[in-house]
């Protein structure tokens, strides 16, 4: 583009005044090709657009594929990341069929399938808890990534009026877990990210001297006047995080 694209690099502080122009342009754009498309008669059933959350790709990704249909025999697949806020607008749009979200501030509009989680405070192997007793000060790992609405973990403590330190920060999932599990501080993840099939990384729940964290809500949306194929799209993608 010729122009720089985010404030800073690693992590990134947010995109310039110019990107932030080009990519309201770009979604103006999009938006009428998809009117073009629907004034044209074209099918909604020869391309799938499946909105998720990135660490609803990092976990479930390879689940996900595997629940659809046949690869080669079916309608274009394509995934698309984003925030909460932004794939239920996506979806609301017409710009991508179905999303898959997390969220902690209630269910969004046109969820067809709702499944409730844990939250759970994680650290690496090797860890002591006895070191957080008698309210220590905690070291905290933050992931300045979109997981959904909700306060992070410094935000969590400061609430709970407990001391702690921000000893790493990072917008990347993969050093996150990785700062977590060579014991650099703690942090938190869904509960459901931690099962033997998903988890890539050597962490473990730190279920104790810690304030509780409550629940989030795994959410697919799609709109109920949507037609049978993605209908089906959204069962297939609810079938993943109903073992959740």
């Amino acid at each position: 583009m010729q122009f720089s694209l985010f404030i800073e690099r690693n992590p990134h502080r947010g995109m310039t005044e110019q990107a932030q122009q080009l990519y309201q342009i770009t979604q103006r754009i999009v938006g009428e090709l998809e009117k073009i498309e629907g004034l044209i008669g074209k099918t909604s059933c020869t391309r799938f657009r499946i909105g998720v959350l990135p660490a609803v790709e990092f976990f479930f990704g390879p689940e996900m594929i595997w629940k659809l249909d046949t690869p080669g025999t079916g309608p274009k697949l394509e995934i698309v990341t984003d925030s909460e806020d932004n794939l239920v607008k996506k979806v609301s749009l017409g710009q991508i069929e179905v999303a898959v979200i997390c969220s902690r501030e209630g269910k969004p509009l046109n969820s067809v399938f709702s499944k409730r989680c844990s939250l759970n405070w994680i650290c690496g192997l090797q860890f002591d808890e006895n070191t957080l007793a008698n309210d220590a000060e905690v070291p905290v790992v933050i992931w300045h990534g979109n997981v959904s609405r909700g306060p992070s973990a410094d935000e969590i403590l400061k609430r709970s009026n407990r001391a702690h330190q921000v000893v790493f920060e990072t917008s990347s999932l993969t050093s996150y877990f990785d700062a977590i599990r060579r014991g650099y501080g703690v942090g938190f993840t869904v509960g459901s990210f931690l099962r033997a099939n998903r988890n890539p990384y050597s962490v473990k729940v730190l279920d104790k001297h810690l304030p509780e964290l409550g629940r989030i809500d795994f959410h697919v949306v799609c709109p109920p006047n949507s037609p049978a194929c993605v209908r089906k799209l959204a069962n297939q993608l609810a079938s993943v995080f109903g073992d959740a």
